[in-house]
């Protein structure tokens, strides 16, 4: 089955659930305090870092769907 080797990224799914929901929210929260490791999938500017603007750039994806 095709699925079984292609990976779906979504940009803001953080947690790779496919779903983009406040648990992502969460997770770059705590990418950003240090108590999960770096995820290049939770800096959503692709600014090289980590922090509160890839917070709102999630919200933003959740307020708009």
């Amino acid at each position: 089955q095709l699925t079984d080797f292609v990976n779906i990224i979504v940009e803001g799914d953080v947690n790779g659930d496919e779903i983009i929901n406040i648990l992502d929210v969460i997770q770059t929260v705590n990418i950003i305090l240090g108590n999960l490791p770096n995820n290049e999938l939770a800096d959503l500017n692709q600014d090289g870092f980590v922090n509160v603007v890839d917070i709102i750039f999630i919200v933003n994806i959740i307020l708009e769907n």
